[in-house]
């Protein structure tokens, strides 16, 4: 890593980490740590691309949603409301229990 700077850092799903990385599987060998981050994208990811870049937009257009929590919500796929607020109590979000519901309404469509 001597000499190498990070130009831009964004989140991303694990959707779009196996994409990457499948693509770049077949161009060459993938790093040990590139490997690593497939295999676990491979294992994780439950949405596919189509549905994922949907259930994206979706949820971005909630209000009281930062990009970063909505990534993890599309990672984990809660399907209940316990596991819901477990995720905003981690991500420090304050959403009211509409907003709650209207979020899991959204991911129920795209968790099929």
């Amino acid at each position: 890593m001597i000499g190498k700077k990070i130009v831009s850092q964004e989140e991303v799903p694990l959707f779009t980490v196996k994409e990457v990385l499948s693509e770049r599987n077949k161009d060459g060998e993938l790093t040990y740590e590139q490997q690593q981050a497939f295999d676990y994208s491979k294992k994780f990811a439950k949405v596919t691309p189509a549905k994922g870049t949907k259930l994206l937009e979706q949820l971005k257009k909630v209000e009281g949603l930062d990009e970063k929590l909505v990534v993890k919500l599309i990672d984990i796929l809660p399907s209940d409301e316990e596991t819901m607020q477990l995720v905003l109590y981690k991500s420090n979000s304050n959403l009211d229990a509409a907003k709650t519901k209207e979020v899991l309404e959204i991911i129920s469509k795209y968790a099929k």
